[in-house]
C-alpha cells in the first residue's frame, strides 16, 4: 500500500538524488561512497522517510477494526500485524539498496572506478541495524499510543542521538557497527512486547502464546542490557569507562621522546598490530577518517610505498580514527590494502580536535590527514598532510645510521 502512494515514490526518488549529490561532491571514490551511504545515506537521507513510511502503516492498521481486518483476510491477526511490520522492513531495506547504489554512482560515472563488490555489502550491513531499530521502533510506537504524534517523539529521539550522539556514552549510539547486538535484541523485545500487548487485535487462539510473546520480550530486553553493560565496563569512554592501554597510548607525547608515540590496537577480528614489531625497520604511520572523505587518499599512499619497497625493510599502517569499529577492516577488504589498517577504539568527541582519540592525543595532530615517516629506531623523520611525496622521506630513513644504544 505505501508504494501506491505518489508521496512514497516521491520520498524514494528524493533520498536517492540527495544520496548521488552527496558523493558527487565528495572524492569520487568506490571507498567513499560506500562510507558516505552508512554515515550519510541511511541515518540523515532514509532514516526520516522510513519512520514516516511505517507511522502511515501503522496508522492504516488502526483506522480498521481488528474483528474487520481478522475477517476480511484469512489471517490471524497476530500475522497480519507481524507481516505488516516485515513489509515495512523489506520497504526500507529496499529503499537502503537504492541509497547505496546512488552514492557508489559518482565513482563510476566521473572516474570510471567500479566499485568492489563488498563496498555494498558492507555499507548494507552497517546501516542495516539502525534503519531496522528505528523502523520497529516508530511502528510500535504508533501502534500502541494510535496516534501518528508517536512518530515525531521518534523522530526527535533520532536527531538527538545523531546530532548530539558524540556528545553521550558511545553505547548509547546505536548507529555504531559494534552495537548491533545490543539494538538488534531491543528491536525484537519492543516488535515482540507490541505483539503481547496488543492483545486484541492478536486474536491469539492459542492460549499459551499469550505467556510465550511477553517471556520472549522479556528475555531480549534483558540480553540487551546485558549486553550493553558488558560493553560499558569494558569499552573505552571517558564518561563511563577509561581502558588502561588506552590512556597509556594517549599519556605519550611526540615532542617529548625521541622516538614516535608507539600504539597497540586491533587490525582484524582477532588480531592486533603493535609498533614494537617494527623495530629494525623504517616505519610510516597514517592517520584517517572515514569522516574527512580526502584523507582516503592516504590509504592509497601507504599502498604506493607498500609496492615500492620491501616490507622487510619499510613497514605501513594506517590508524583509522572512527567511532565505528567495523570501518577499517571493510575499507581494508574493499580496497586490497595489504597493510595493517588499526583502528583507534578510544575514538570519542572532544571539543579539541587533537583530543579526540588517545592516538590523535599521542601525536599532539592538529589535523587530518597526516603521514609520519620515522627511521629504524623509530626516530622521527618527517611529516606530511594531505600533500607531499613521502618515498623522499623514507629513502632519508632508509640511508639514517641508527646508533647501536638505540638500536
Amino acid at each position: 500500500m505505501t508504494l501506491r502512494e505518489r508521496a512514497a515514490w516521491g520520498g524514494g526518488i528524493a533520498a536517492a538524488a540527495l544520496a548521488f549529490a552527496d558523493a558527487a561532491f565528495q572524492a569520487h571514490s568506490p571507498l567513499v561512497g560506500g562510507i558516505r551511504a552508512s554515515t550519510v545515506g541511511g541515518p540523515l537521507l532514509l532514516a526520516p522517510l522510513a519512520i514516516v513510511f511505517v507511522a502511515g502503516a501503522a496508522r492504516r492498521d488502526e483506522s480498521v477494526s481488528a474483528s474487520d481486518v481478522v475477517g476480511s483476510r484469512s489471517l490471524p491477526g497476530h500475522h497480519l500485524l507481524l507481516a505488516r511490520l516485515l513489509g515495512q522492513f523489506a520497504l526500507t531495506l529496499l529503499l537502503y539498496v537504492v541509497v547505496i547504489v546512488c552514492s557508489l554512482l559518482p565513482a563510476l560515472l566521473f572516474e570510471g572506478r567500479v566499485a568492489s563488490p563488498l563496498t555494498p555489502v558492507h555499507a548494507f550491513a552497517r546501516g542495516i541495524v539502525p534503519l531496522l531499530y528505528l523502523t520497529g521502533l516508530a511502528y510500535c510506537a504508533v501502534s500502541l499510543a494510535r496516534n501518528v504524534l508517536a512518530a515525531a517523539v521518534v523522530v526527535v529521539y533520532w536527531l538527538f542521538v545523531l546530532l548530539w550522539g558524540d556528545f553521550l556514552a558511545r553505547i548509547f549510539n546505536f548507529a555504531l557497527t559494534q552495537n548491533w547486538p545490543t539494538y538488534a535484541a531491543l528491536t525484537g523485545a519492543v516488535v515482540l512486547g507490541t505483539l503481547a500487548i496488543r492483545r486484541r487485535m492478536l486474536q491469539v487462539e492459542v492460549p499459551r502464546w499469550r505467556g510465550l510473546l511477553p517471556a520472549a520480550a522479556v528475555a531480549l530486553l534483558l540480553l540487551g542490557v546485558g549486553d550493553a553493560y558488558r560493553r560499558v565496563m569494558t569499552s573505552h569512554d571517558k564518561p563511563l569507562h577509561q581502558d588502561g592501554v588506552a590512556i597509556a597510548i594517549a599519556g605519550q607525547h611526540r615532542d617529548t621522546s625521541p622516538r614516535l608515540p608507539g600504539f597497540w590496537l586491533p587490525e582484524k577480528r582477532g588480531q592486533s598490530f603493535s609498533t614494537s614489531e617494527t623495530l629494525g625497520r623504517v616505519l610510516v604511520v597514517g592517520v584517517w577518517s572515514p569522516h574527512l572523505p580526502a584523507s582516503v587518499s592516504t590509504l592509497d599512499r601507504l599502498q604506493t610505498l607498500r609496492e615500492k619497497y620491501d616490507p622487510e625493510q619499510v613497514a605501513c599502517v594506517a590508524v583509522t580514527v572512527s567511532n565505528d569499529h567495523a570501518v577499517a577492516p571493510h575499507v581494508a577488504s574493499e580496497g586490497g590494502y595489504d597493510f595493517p589498517l588499526v583502528t583507534d577504539t578510544g575514538t570519542h568527541f572532544a571539543g579539541r580536535f587533537e583530543e579526540c582519540s588517545p592516538v590523535v592525543e599521542a601525536l599532539m595532530l592538529q589535523d587530518m590527514p597526516s603521514l609520519f615517516v620515522t627511521d629504524r629506531a623509530r626516530r622521527p623523520v618527517g611529516q606530511l598532510g594531505d600533500t607531499g611525496d613521502p618515498i623522499p622521506l623514507v629513502d632519508q630513513a632508509l640511508a639514517t645510521v641508527v646508533p647501536p644504544v638505540l638500536d
